[in-house]
């Protein structure tokens, strides 16, 4: 993994070059299909897969190939549903419950990548916090839609995190700037980040055991490192 992201770095160093041509985006917003993988310790308590995507905000230093902006990613690793009666003395009227486990990261991201030709390598680096939470919500059905009506958090926990990516993006779309408007492009995005993440306590699904009239709480503690491969598409312009 190391050597693939030297070797793109060194790649794309080389093509940044081009990047000082004129007429070229400025901006760039992606948006992408991201599932992580623990990894480390991490897997050893929590052995599944978290299904969630991200969003990336970046803007282009003028005449380089370096990219300067925000990752946003939100996760969910667990969900569990019940229906439940409201209350002993309204046995009748049945009401949802469910359990979300979840990540939301947010890093600062730093990303080198040319920006001329229909193929378009990067590699990037990210520092910033991973939020990890566990939460109940009871859900009213009236009217043919659920409405929220309480709800609590079991645990929260924000760590420091940080990590490297590389990938290759793929023109689809191109238009060339003109009198009235500027460049636009869209590109395929295909990807991996590896996200070091500081140790947290969390909750997974089983965590939580209702019995006895009172309920039980599990509490993991662990690095929380993640490989997260992702698939998307990228708008600059």
């Amino acid at each position: 993994m190391k050597k693939i992201l030297i070797h793109g770095l060194l790649f794309s160093v080389l093509l940044g070059t081009a990047a000082a041509e004129s007429g070229q985006n400025r901006w760039q917003m992606g948006l992408a299909f991201e599932p992580f993988f623990p990894q480390g310790e991490f897997h050893d308590v929590m052995d599944r897969i978290g299904w969630g995507g991200s969003m990336d905000l970046l803007y282009r230093i003028p005449d380089s190939a370096l990219h300067i902006g925000a990752a946003f990613a939100y996760h969910i690793y667990g969900w569990q549903s019940r229906w439940e009666p409201l209350s002993w003395t309204i046995p009748d009227v049945w009401v949802k419950v469910s359990t979300a486990n979840a990540v939301f990261s947010s890093h600062a991201l730093l990303r080198l990548q040319p920006q001329v030709g229909p193929a378009r390598p990067y590699i990037e680096g990210l520092i910033g916090l991973q939020h990890l939470t566990t939460d109940t919500r009871v859900y009213d059905d009236s009217d043919w839609e659920y409405k929220k009506i309480a709800g609590t958090n079991h645990i929260r926990s924000t760590v420091f995190s940080y990590g490297l990516g590389g990938g290759l993006m793929l023109s689809l779309y191109g238009r060339a700037p003109s009198a009235e408007k500027g460049p636009f492009a869209v590109l395929l995005d295909v990807g991996i980040r590896y996200i070091r993440g500081g140790s947290a306590y969390y909750m997974q699904p089983g965590d939580i055991e209702l019995g006895g009239g009172g309920v039980t709480y599990y509490v993991n503690r662990s690095r929380t490192d993640m490989l997260m491969p992702r698939v998307g598409v990228a708008f600059a312009f």
